[in-house]
């Protein structure tokens, strides 16, 4: 099947867990989200990290699909459900998670060692411009900055050409002026790339400045606004 240009990522889930406290919690959503990014809001233990681990296939939900226009991921009712690796999913977590032993441009290039050597190189070469480490790429991760860190995060996550990217918190502990540079990449890339994209975050600036729509998030309850 070829990959459909601004498809939707259609999410109707349910996945009963133990919260924080103790306490059960349900998670209970039915959203379509379109390309363009997305803010995901909410208080903590409200549901989204866990509602981006069903997307991701982390996690199983106990009922519900999750498909990105014709392509299904998961289907309770059809016993379908496509193992995380070929999800075509770009996934970046608040902790960063390069690899120490690997330099920046061999932790870009880490997911696709599959491509021929010359498409490789091409994609490396653009997502080191698009995002402006292309100074780094011989460094290793604990030669860099905490935003260097980060850049280098999105590039590993984006130079896959996922068909939806979850971001959650990813600009959690930079300063507001390392934050603007990024969001600036990111803002660009996503005007290149139409993909949905779903990125937590707490702070209203980066919502105001990224968001092309939003979605609170209440006790496992998603409301679009």
């Amino acid at each position: 099947m070829g990959r459909e240009i601004g498809a939707p990522l259609q999410v109707r889930v349910r996945k009963a867990r133990q919260g924080a406290n103790g306490q059960p919690f349900v998670l209970e959503v039915a959203l379509e989200i379109p390309p363009g990014i997305t803010i995901l809001f909410g208080p903590s233990g409200a549901g989204k990290s866990t509602l981006l681990d069903c997307i991701a296939g982390l996690v199983r939900p106990e009922t519900g699909s999750v498909r990105v226009g014709q392509e299904t991921w998961f289907d309770s009712s059809a016993a379908i459900d496509i193992p995380v690796h070929q999800r075509q999913i770009g996934y970046v977590f608040q902790t960063l998670a390069l690899f120490p032993h690997l330099t920046v441009e061999e932790n870009i290039g880490y997911g696709i060692t599959r491509l021929a050597a010359r498409e490789q190189k091409q994609r490396i070469e653009e997502i080191l411009n698009a995002f402006k480490i292309g100074g780094l790429r011989t460094r290793k991760p604990g030669e860099i900055s905490g935003g260097e860190a980060q850049r280098v995060e999105l590039a590993r996550a984006l130079v896959t050409e996922p068909r939806v990217l979850l971001l959650d918190e990813p600009m959690t502990g930079l300063d507001e002026e390392l934050k603007a540079h990024i969001i600036e990449d990111l803002r660009a890339w996503r005007t290149a790339r139409q993909i949905p994209i779903l990125y937590v975050t707490h702070s209203r600036i980066e919502a105001q400045a990224l968001g092309d729509h939003a979605i609170t998030m209440r006790a496992g309850i998603a409301v679009p606004e």
